[in-house]
């Protein structure tokens, strides 16, 4: 009897993972599929010889991207993450922020507007904890990292002494160099005026119901799932890319 019950337990607890059909809705409804998209042009950029256009190419990143969020999320996970992603205020935020493809200019005079009309202290306080939940510091380290090797750009004497010294204090967090974190800062800054521009039209309340779920523990698991797949990814193709011969340009 002892034994039966045992056993009970462990079938009441174990999970399973996230099926297909759910990781196909999850990149559906979050519009994953179309930042997957952006990871490509990005590799665009870095490769001579590798043609992204392929479909054969695009489909291999598409799907262990899949199957990386299926091995990694439990289907009761991504059943919760459905069900919040499907709040009407989440697909408005969604949609809202897939829209904010404007002309540099456009953003310009927006941006002039906030400095006229500031925006409230509770209202920033809100875009400074959903940046630091959009943001991925490791990821954008991992492609910049990954253009300087594929252009062959050395690192320079401050940035190894500062590897060094971060190795000896805690060798699982990176200080960045200087360089990088320039880079850093110059795509936070660019993300975080996506994020005030797509929000204009939510209201403060609005505002306040996306921040409670962007910080629920299931959201933030995902997010950091979804970005060790793209890492995975990204490393994959500049291990590729890096043994690429490069093209000689005839003279």
């Amino acid at each position: 009897m002892y034994k039966i019950v045992i056993l009970f337990s462990l079938l009441t607890t174990l999970t399973f993972s996230a099926t297909s059909q759910q990781v196909d809705q999850y990149m559906s409804i979050t519009h994953s599929d179309r930042a997957l998209i952006e990871i490509e042009n990005m590799f665009s950029n870095l490769s001579e010889t590798v043609d992204l256009s392929d479909d054969n190419v695009s489909e291999q990143i598409t799907l262990n991207y899949q199957i990386y969020l299926g091995k990694h999320i439990s289907e009761n996970e991504m059943e919760e993450l459905l069900a919040l992603y499907r709040k009407p205020i989440m697909q408005q935020y969604i949609n809202e922020m897939d829209m904010v493809d404007i002309p540099k200019e456009e953003m310009e005079n927006f941006l002039l507007t906030l400095k006229e009309e500031p925006l409230s202290t509770e209202r920033q306080d809100i875009i400074a904890e959903l940046l630091k939940s959009i943001i991925n510091e490791e990821l954008l380290l991992n492609f910049y990292d990954s253009m300087m090797q594929r252009y062959g750009v050395k690192e320079d004497d401050n940035k190894t002494k500062e590897t060094v010294k971060n190795k000896e204090a805690n060798s699982s967090k990176k200080i960045p160099s200087k360089e990088e974190q320039r880079f850093l800062d110059i795509m936070k800054k660019g993300i975080e005026q996506e994020l005030l521009y797509g929000t204009q039209v939510l209201s403060l309340e609005e505002m306040k119901k996306v921040n409670e779920v962007m910080k629920s523990s299931v959201i933030s698991k995902a997010r950091k799932v979804e970005n060790e797949a793209i890492i995975e990814i990204m490393n994959s193709f500049i291990k590729r890319i890096v043994s690429e011969p490069k093209k000689i340009e005839k003279k």
